[in-house]
């Protein structure tokens, strides 16, 4: 087909001879076209000639009349758009006159856009061919939000898809679904046709003895409250299986309300559930067994060890040589050692087996108090301690208690202060609240952190449980305390603060009940028995002295030449001394632990250990730690032997052929002793009734104990080391909270520092505001946070003021 040649015209004035003739007549109408809200495009369909278009489809196309008027399709329209204006498409509605609407992408001067066009054939006056009029609708945001729509549906239908639960919307009477996930077929076993017949044929899936747990739901639903129930359905395929149904009646604006459900299968769940009841039922079987085995077991023990310390005391009776009585001395003293480990194993069995009972009577509080302090008066004086009784106003003259539980309460809370504390005092408040006796055991001994307090209280379990811990034990002594405070209806609670002291306060009701409660812990028994091996001169590093006593006497029985240390560092000093033939070194120590001290022996003669002694000499590990894979530890960690106490004959000479070339006869002798029972007390100390509750007085009374008559002045240096401290802290924290976000580090750096700055000078109430404050930031918690450090600033205020206060008093 030949290119028409272009017509030049001005938007006035149509070309003669090629516009319709109705255009020319009617300038009207193209007035009139130039108003429509929609976009007209007016061809010469012979010859796909742009003959007109309105304002709007200037717009749309983003075109100037007067450059297109005249000129081929084509040349200006998007390549899209062009191809409808062709004769050929024209031809094709000669007999529909109109074709239907369609979506096209045009690209324009100002990008892409979506129009919708529909294409029409109008015959006019004076033209020989019907003329092509397209009309033109902006259709980007119809796409925009459509393919939002699709979007958004797929989305949807990916999650219902992937998650384990089944969505369902349905109508308040159950009978058509408007949505359902494709999981919803297979977990309750419908065909798409009975799905097409509503919600209500879950009923007929549900068990019949759970139909009535189902028919709650219609109650809850009527009330408007959502439901949630766990029950069975008979499943066609899959037999009885376990779901979960969650329901809730949504209204809607239109008055119109619908039910959102979510149903899964939690049969797996289910299962597990009675697998765990079941181990937990064998578990607790199991532990009765035990318990029961323990009980009767420490009772068969106590009856021969009464026998023992009965004989041993006869003994003591005769006539006996030095070194015999010596000898019988350390038996008895042991063998009391072992008596009282036993009879926290059978305290112990017996509480968790349900065997241990109340006998409760009327006893006096004071009177039990002063027994109890008198017989720990002797160790409390040995270690040179203060050991106090306090009685609060209002005390009954007797409570409904059993003394005998009560008095072995107390027994161990005191001996445990005793035990830790190594100068100052201990004291024992007895006071009467409303309801309550209290029973307050203080002192000011190490103290314990704020994150062992959770242990304190478990079986077999020491604050210092290092191989180099300072007391030994079993760590039974507060776990059977906290079991028979329980039994007695009441509780016991902990504070500590590190190098001030421990607080353990018992609270009994004043009538209290027989309850039975899981009581604590179980008994570690430790033995040594060693047999002499005669002819070489042996090192001995043990810090129990009557261990020392009984291995040293049994050496020198056989003629060996017995250098004894009771540490490890005396220990490895011997070494650079003089020669071993062989050194038995104990692994649980205080300071340096026996692996350690081997360590620093196996390295060989260093600027801080000139030893004399060659590094290679044996080492023989001697420990209560029996189990399985100590020996292959010790071994790989350097030592040449193991003897697992307690030592037997056959072991001990075995080992000693195999360690020193020249084997002596042994002689048949053994001693056994028992460790002392090993206690942990921690607590913050409580301020003393009458002292202020700004400072607490029992505190600065400690401080002013390290420091007599002032001569040194520590508690103004402490103080005002404190009042310096705060220059630099406050000043870290109006930092930390000056940004958009709270700076969490920093503030938990001042809290941590004031925590334990502020408890060492008595100003508890700053020290447990600090504490609250470290252990919100320690969670990354922060909602509430702002006030409580407001709080803490005020109490920094407070404290600082009653501390200037107490730098210019009298001291």
């Amino acid at each position: 087909m030949t290119r028409p040649e272009p017509i030049e015209w001005s938007p006035d004035e149509e070309p003669a001879g090629h516009a319709p003739a109705l255009l020319r007549a009617s300038p009207e109408i193209q007035a009139i076209a130039d108003q429509l809200p929609l976009g007209v495009l007016v061809i010469e369909t012979s010859v796909a000639r742009i003959l007109h278009l309105n304002r709007e489809a200037e717009r749309l196309l983003v075109l100037r009349r007067a450059q297109v008027l005249g000129h081929a399709a084509s040349q200006h329209l998007d390549p899209a758009l062009a191809e409808l204006c062709q004769p050929a498409r024209w031809r094709q509605l000669e007999g529909a006159r109109q074709a239907g609407r369609e979506d096209l992408r045009l690209q324009t001067a100002f990008g892409l856009r979506w129009l919708q066009v529909q294409r029409s054939l109008v015959s006019w006056a004076g033209a020989r061919r019907p003329v092509g009029l397209i009309s033109l609708q902006d259709a980007s945001a119809k796409r925009q939000l459509e393919r939002a729509l699709q979007e958004s549906d797929t989305r949807f239908r990916e999650v219902t898809d992937s998650v384990r639960e089944c969505l369902f919307v349905t109508t308040p009477n159950w009978d058509r679904l408007h949505f359902s996930s494709p999981l919803l077929l297979d977990t309750l076993g419908l065909t798409p046709s009975e799905l097409r017949m509503g919600p209500q044929l879950f009923e007929q899936r549900v068990h019949p003895d759970d139909r009535a747990l189902y028919a709650r739901r219609l109650q809850a639903q009527a009330e408007g409250q959502p439901s949630d129930m766990v029950l069975r359905i008979l499943h066609p395929a899959k037999g009885l299986r376990w779901v979960r149904l969650r329901t809730r009646l949504q209204p809607h604006a239109h008055g119109q309300s619908l039910v959102y459900g979510i149903l899964a299968d939690v049969s797996d769940e289910q299962a597990r559930q009675a697998e765990l009841q079941r181990a937990r039922d064998l578990a607790e079987a199991a532990s009765q067994a035990k318990s029961a085995f323990m009980a009767n077991m420490s009772h068969e023990m106590r009856t021969p060890m009464n026998g023992i310390m009965g004989m041993t005391q006869l003994l003591l009776g005769t006539p006996l040589q030095d070194e015999q009585r010596g000898y019988a001395q350390a038996a008895y003293r042991s063998a009391e050692t072992l008596l009282r480990q036993i009879n926290n194993v059978l305290d112990f069995a017996q509480a968790e087996s349900g065997q241990l009972a109340l006998a409760l009577d009327a006893c006096s509080p004071r009177l039990l108090a002063e027994t109890l302090l008198a017989q720990h008066q002797p160790a409390a004086h040995a270690k040179g301690l203060q050991l106090l009784l306090e009685c609060g106003e209002g005390l009954p003259l007797e409570i409904q208690a059993d003394a005998l539980r009560l008095s072995q309460v107390l027994d161990k809370l005191l001996d445990n202060a005793i035990k830790f504390t190594a100068r100052g005092e201990v004291r024992l408040r007895l006071e009467a609240g409303a309801e309550q006796l209290h029973f307050r055991v203080q002192d000011s001994g190490v103290g314990m952190a704020a994150e062992d307090l959770p242990r304190l209280f478990s079986a077999f379990t020491q604050g210092n449980a290092s191989l180099a811990r300072p007391h030994e034990g079993s760590g039974l002594g507060l776990s059977i305390a906290q079991g028979l405070v329980k039994l007695m209806g009441g509780q016991i609670e902990a504070l500590s603060t590190p190098g001030l002291g421990s607080c353990i306060t018992v609270s009994l009701p004043l009538a209290a009940p027989a309850a039975e409660i899981p009581a604590a812990a179980g008994s570690a028994q430790r033995t040594s028995g060693l047999t002499p091996f005669s002819g070489r001169s042996i090192l001995v590093v043990e810090d129990n002295e009557t261990n020392q006593e009984v291995i040293r006497e049994m050496l020198l029985q056989l003629g060996c030449r017995v250098r004894l240390c009771a540490d490890a560092l005396s220990g490895l000093q011997a070494l650079c001394e003089e020669q071993f033939d062989l050194v038995m070194m104990d692994i649980h120590m205080p300071g340096m632990d026996g692996m350690e001290a081997l360590s620093w022996f196996r390295k060989g003669p260093t600027q801080q250990f000139k030893f004399l002694c060659p590094p290679s000499t044996k080492v023989v590990a001697v420990t209560a730690n029996a189990l399985d894979g100590d020996e292959q530890r010790l071994r790989q960690h350097g030592f040449d032997g193991y003897l697992p106490k307690p030592v037997r004959q056959s072991q001990l000479l075995d080992m000693l052929t195999l360690s020193i070339p020249d084997a002596a006869s042994p002689t048949d002798a053994n001693a056994d002793r028992s460790p002392l029972e090993g206690r942990t007390m921690t607590s913050t100390p409580e301020s003393t009734p009458g002292a202020p509750a700004l400072l607490d007085s029992q505190a600065l009374a400690r401080l002013r104990e390290l420091d007599p008559g002032g001569k040194n002045q520590l508690l103004q240096r402490v103080v005002q080391a404190f009042l310096k401290s705060l220059e630099r802290l406050l000043p870290e924290l109006a930092q930390a909270r000056a940004g958009a976000t709270l700076e969490l580090g920093a503030v938990r750096h001042v809290a941590h520092t004031l925590k334990s700055s502020s408890a060492s000078l008595g100003a508890l109430e700053l020290s447990r505001r600090c504490a609250d404050i470290e252990a919100m930031v320690r969670n990354n918690q922060s909602e509430g946070l702002d006030s409580l450090l407001d709080g803490m600033q005020d109490e920094v205020e407070r404290v600082r003021h009653a501390l200037s206060e107490l730098l210019t008093g009298p001291q």
